[in-house]
């Protein structure tokens, strides 16, 4: 097996949750015979650094990181080999909206309703009273979308209640959910869901996930949603892109698209639309949204990209 790697780095114009300030994210494109896949680490989640999975790779260990990207890369590797696009007969789901914090406020709306999203996602911080007042603006600038909130587990169980006790009628009535509020605890989780009817995801933790949560979400660059349905049968499910370079964020789509044609409606609104979020590449520059949809690369083969990845310079790694 050979593999070849294309070093990368992503850059935003903010901080993308309330578990980094980092503007700048190094990444690497790995090229397996036919193959390839993206390996973007996010340490502040619990992912070794890129130096250390590429290390591992090299030796010819794995990481949960490295196994997803093998994965992708063989998928690619046999659909470009037989000359087809990974697509072919299936049906991108749509997706949420994810806030940018350096995009233009009224840019931003504007872009939503055109791009026909149902659903925004904004990141959630421990100060929740900013975070009450941001969403209290979306729903008077955009009152026919859904608020989702996503808080890393910043909060604790009293400050989570505080949230949801003060939040606005109009905010709470366009309350979709909110993702990891705090860490997970199964009786607190299910507490407050019956107080305050309110509907949780489920992230980080899952795999002691028993009650108090109303959907998991997965991102396929970390693991298989076909693991998590495993584990946890029944539950609803919410694939997202793990924010990382434009190759993986059109394999969570696929994998979405696969989830979607296997599970039907198990499959919630996903979040695979995050292009937005970094500065534009020549790989972000081929995705576009339609009707709430991430349109993806629809010349090529595999996960599409071709031209672009042929040219792009590759060093051997074993």
């Amino acid at each position: 097996m050979k593999i070849h790697i294309h070093r990368y780095t992503l850059r935003s114009g903010a901080a993308l949750n309330s578990a980094s300030v980092r503007r700048e994210f190094p990444g690497a494109l790995i090229r397996v015979d036919d193959g390839f896949a993206a390996v973007h680490p996010w340490p502040e989640f619990g992912d070794a650094p890129l130096e250390v999975q590429l290390q591992t790779l090299a030796e010819g260990g794995t990481t949960p990181l490295l196994e997803r990207a093998l994965h992708c890369a063989a998928l690619d590797g046999e659909a470009r080999r037989r000359g087809v696009s990974l697509f072919e007969n299936l049906e991108v789901p749509e997706s949420h909206y994810s806030w940018s914090q350096s995009r233009p406020t009224d840019w931003q709306f504007d872009y939503l309703r055109r791009k026909g999203f149902k659903a925004l996602k904004v990141k959630g911080f421990a100060n929740y009273g900013e975070t009450t007042r941001f969403l209290e603006c979306c729903a008077k600038a955009a009152p026919e979308v859904r608020l989702r909130v996503d808080f890393n587990g910043c909060l604790d169980r009293l400050t989570f209640a505080k949230f949801i006790e003060f939040l606005p009628l109009r905010v709470y009535r366009q309350l979709d959910l909110v993702e990891d509020p705090f860490p997970y605890d199964a009786d607190g989780w299910q507490q407050v869901r019956e107080k305050w009817g309110v509907k949780l995801a489920l992230d980080k933790g899952w795999r002691s996930g028993t009650q108090g949560f109303d959907a998991v979400v997965v991102k396929p660059a970390r693991r298989d949603w076909r693991t998590v349905t495993t584990h946890l049968p029944g539950s609803p499910l919410i694939l997202t892109s793990a924010m990382d370079h434009g190759l993986g964020q059109v394999y969570a789509a696929y994998e979405a698209a696969l989830c979607r044609q296997q599970m039907g409606e198990q499959l919630s609104l996903c979040g695979l639309v995050t292009h937005h979020l970094f500065d534009h590449d020549a790989f972000f520059e081929r995705l576009d949204v339609e009707d709430g949809v991430l349109q993806v690369d629809p010349s090529g083969t595999g996960l599409g990209f071709d031209d672009v990845l042929e040219g792009l310079p590759w060093e051997s790694l074993t």
